[in-house]
């Protein structure tokens, strides 16, 4: 398996390529805007890979994303969530799917709260076994904390809804291994997560399990609560970022 990792440390950004070099093909996860779509391609070829997929763990609203810039140049369609509101014709993802790039295998997990539309993506290197190697988990599971509830919608019941759906899905997460490494979406610096995130942009299932302080209540109302207390100011162009990333008012590949 190849795996290679590129950021935009002034957002605290994370995105990835995850390929095969026996089949020469290649995944691009939640590629940056502020990046564009040559910096992929020509990584992805610096690598000796083709991009077979593109993908979005969900829809942002901190960043502008590459994907439809990158999809048009390669003549792919995006894949998301099928809960994802996008006003263009994309590939839908469903719990249980699995992307394949030669014996590299990328399951698809639904993992809502941060959005309703918020998926982590479980890889496998089946030559190597058939346990998870690493988890790239979006905005539910960050390193030291956990993705906010409250940028889809910010009415309470609403807010408080995704915060039981974040609960549900970082306790579905923890039933990886404890070896499983940790890629989340965003890092450090990033509005999307609450005061505990960590500079740190990786980590593994199992130091989170012990370590990250959103996880260490079982009971669903205390984490909710402890969340909701704890949610800093949205981003002030957190609506138009997510609203020109699902294609509406600006030019989507088609």
């Amino acid at each position: 398996m190849i795996w290679n990792v590129l950021q935009d440390p002034t957002l605290g950004c994370n995105s990835y390529i995850v390929g095969d070099e026996m089949s020469g093909t290649a995944l691009v996860v939640d590629p940056l805007g502020v990046l564009g779509a040559e910096t992929y391609i020509m990584a992805a070829q610096d690598l000796g890979l083709s991009i077979a997929y593109v993908a979005e763990t969900h829809v942002h609203a901190d960043h502008m994303s590459a994907a439809g810039e990158l999809v048009a140049a390669l003549g792919l369609k995006v894949s998301l969530s099928h809960r994802a509101p996008a006003s263009f014709p994309f590939n839908p993802l469903h719990e249980g799917d699995t992307l394949t790039m030669g014996p590299v295998a990328v399951d698809v997990w639904e993992t809502p709260g941060h959005t309703p539309d918020s998926i982590s993506f479980v890889v496998r290197d089946t030559l190597r076994g058939s346990e998870p190697w690493l988890v790239m988990s979006g905005d539910s599971l960050f390193v030291g904390d956990v993705g906010r509830p409250d940028l889809v919608d910010a009415t309470p019941d609403k807010v408080q809804a995704a915060a039981l759906d974040q609960f549900r899905s970082v306790h579905r997460l923890m039933e990886l291994p404890d070896f499983t490494e940790l890629h989340p979406a965003h890092y450090g610096s990033s509005p999307c997560g609450g005061l505990f995130m960590s500079k740190k942009p990786a980590s593994t299932i199992g130091y989170e399990r012990r370590h990250n302080r959103m996880l260490q209540t079982a009971n669903a109302m205390e984490f909710v609560d402890q969340q909701l207390k704890l949610l800093k100011p949205p981003p002030e162009e957190a609506a138009a970022l997510r609203a020109q990333n699902l294609g509406y008012g600006v030019a989507v590949a088609r």
